[in-house]
């Protein structure tokens, strides 16, 4: 074995060990989006046998749930097996990453660590991650629908290799989408790249077709088919799932310019301008050194189609943006960033030597606050505390109402089913509204309420007739305790 290649299988084992260590650390710790808590719900109770859509409310499409549900009946429902899940999701998506990079962009090693290095701890993807939301599975499908694109492209323009590739691309972005509905974006790019390449070439018609059917057969067999069962059996699927997407708010009122700059700025700030720029860098450096190689250049155009789509999937999704909802676009753009960085170290230029350093630096500027050791290792007391109150003052069959189901997951109370989700955009969308809150929580015999209060707050405090709703806590419930939790109080009811 050369130094060089004992060097290059140290930095291997060295980055995908530290990538485990950092990733499993403290799983059991702070609730690390206030969403979770819902889909950690909602996998509890899909392991006692209820039904989502028809037993409880909810708006995500139901592969993460029966996955979560399946690691409950393993290891109980607690907190670490479902974030362990994620993280065996996420590192799976970077592995795939780092293959894409070295496989089919034939990049170095180091530069293949890099993109995947680059994907796996940016702030946005590491921190969702490790936690249990319908996001990370969608994520690691979408890249490996993106993982057999580029194989299709890289196995000629006939022969079978190129369809069963391009079928299992299909395969996985349907999973993708079966666990977030929002995954097809990760593969839409794909489809478009074939069409133009056909009108570009004007001879690969019959091989865009091809690859197009095979990729929709897949695609059919993984989302269409499950996804079908839910809607013909599981009436009221179709509204919990789509029909919530179109009822949120629009940004439509705000001028198109003005949005789309907004959530550009939005998407390339917040610590992933380094990502961008690496991205940019893979452009202007010879087209990531692809341009004596058509398979090369060909499988560049692959991820520059899938980064446009899902950007453009950035600028139009509807009502309020969170950079989660964009993390599907961290994939392409962390190959393009690993094919740019080598092409710059490979330049013989001053210019790009000095254009590889300022990147280089900005990305681990970019990636500081992922590896701070007060985020991972963080734990908010008050939200056990919270969870132990409500165990002590109820009952197993007890319901219990609240802002945040995680209270109910870790105290293992039911809470009515059409309250399960009471989000910001629940709440915008008029899927909850005080008359309906009071109507269920009456109609359950509902123990406890418990409402987050604070500048923080951002749930129930958001009904448009908040004040009828404490005027109704005060008719029917007695004030119990309140619990400082993180930035939130919690105020809690009995009845």
């Amino acid at each position: 074995m050369t130094r060089r290649t004992s060097g290059t299988t140290w930095g291997i084992f060295l980055f995908w060990g530290a990538a485990l260590v950092l990733s499993f650390l403290n799983l059991s710790g702070d609730l690390m989006n206030d969403d979770e808590g819902t889909y950690l719900y909602a996998a509890w109770r899909t392991g006692l046998g209820e039904v989502p859509y028809r037993d409880f409310s909810l708006v995500q499409a139901p592969l993460g749930f029966y996955l979560g549900a399946a690691v409950f009946k393993l290891f109980g429902p607690a907190v670490w097996p479902a974030r362990a899940l994620s993280v065996l999701f996420l590192l799976g998506a970077a592995f795939l990453v780092f293959e894409s990079a070295r496989r089919f962009l034939k990049l170095k090693t180091g530069f293949a660590l890099a993109a995947a290095g680059v994907f796996l701890f940016n702030k946005h993807v590491f921190f969702l991650g490790r936690s249990f939301m319908p996001d990370v599975p969608m994520i690691f499908f979408g890249t490996a629908a993106l993982f057999f694109a580029l194989r299709a492209e890289s196995s000629g323009p006939d022969g079978g290799r190129a369809s069963q590739a391009a079928l299992l691309a299909g395969v996985m972005a349907g999973l993708s989408a079966l666990a977030k509905i929002n995954g097809v974006l990760i593969f839409a790019g794909y489809p478009a790249f074939l069409f133009l390449e056909a009108v570009r070439r004007r001879k690969t018609w019959k091989t865009a077709a091809s690859r197009v059917a095979s990729a929709a057969a897949g695609f059919a067999a993984s989302f269409a088919v499950p996804f079908g069962f839910f809607l013909v059996f599981v009436p009221g699927t179709f509204d919990a799932v789509v029909g919530f997407q179109a009822a949120r708010e629009s940004a439509a009122s705000v001028p198109f310019i003005l949005q789309a700059g907004r959530r550009i700025a939005h998407l390339i700030g917040n610590h992933n301008y380094g990502l961008a720029a690496g991205a940019l860098a893979a452009l202007s450096a010879g087209r990531a050194g692809a341009e004596e190689n058509a398979a090369g250049l060909r499988r560049i155009r692959v991820l520059l189609w899938t980064s446009a789509a899902a950007v453009l999937a950035v600028i139009f999704v509807p009502g309020d943006f969170f950079i989660r909802y964009a993390v599907f676009a961290f994939v392409p753009l962390a190959l393009l960033f690993g094919a740019g960085g080598e092409a710059l170290a490979e330049g013989k230029t001053i210019g790009r030597r000095i254009t590889l350093g300022f990147v280089a630096a900005l990305t681990l500027l970019c990636l500081g606050p992922t590896l701070s050791p007060k985020k991972i290792l963080a734990r908010d007391e008050g939200t056990r505390a919270a969870a132990a109150f409500i165990r002590q003052n109820t009952k197993p069959a007890d319901y219990v109402f609240g802002d945040d189901p995680f209270l109910n997951f870790l105290a293992r109370r039911p809470c009515p089913p059409d309250l399960v989700d009471v989000s910001e955009a629940m709440i915008e969308a008029g899927r909850i509204t005080t008359a309906e809150v009071v109507e269920d929580c009456d109609l359950f015999n509902v123990k406890m309420v418990f409402v987050e209060t604070g500048v923080s707050a951002h749930h129930l405090v958001k009904l448009k007739d908040y004040a009828a709703f404490r005027g109704y806590l005060s008719r029917r419930f007695r004030p119990a305790a309140a619990i400082r939790r993180e930035f939130l109080n919690v105020e809690f009811f009995i009845r």
